[in-house]
């Protein structure tokens, strides 16, 4: 027979297994494909900034970069964001939001996963790049 102390043990990694949901998958904005790091240099400082201000570096690999061609307003962006999250239970996190003129940051929160979103548009690529990144806080 297996010892009290032990089995209690168990039970409570079994339980704390079971109340941990998985991520969330986020959405991805409509004709959006995965870029690399590496072909913008404006793609990658946007990453380095939501990776030191929002996700952190133990978290970093979690960013998926997006490319989109053309120039899509931050403000399109947001609102599919917003949109597609809010109406399935996730909540913006207004201390996240960051409007500049060349890059933004905006985040959402469902429970204890964080959703965190960066647009910027490079006029040397000719593209919009979305940094995505879902993570538990």
């Amino acid at each position: 027979m297996m010892p009290r102390s032990l089995m209690i043990v168990l039970l409570a990694l079994l339980v704390a297994a079971c109340s941990s949901a998985p991520l969330a998958e986020p959405p991805i904005y409509p004709n959006a494909t995965a870029a690399l790091r590496g072909e913008s240099s404006l793609a990658d400082a946007m990453v380095s900034g939501l990776t030191s201000e929002i996700v952190g570096e133990q978290q970093a690999s979690a960013i998926r970069l997006f490319r989109v061609s053309g120039s899509v307003a931050w403000e399109q962006v947001k609102q599919f964001y917003a949109g597609r999250l809010e109406s399935n239970g996730w909540r913006a996190d207004n201390r996240l939001l960051v409007e500049g003129d060349t890059i933004s940051y905006a985040g959402w929160r469902n429970g204890d996963q964080l959703l965190a979103l960066a647009h910027t548009e490079d006029a040397s690529t000719g593209a919009t790049y979305l940094a995505v990144a879902v993570l538990r806080r």
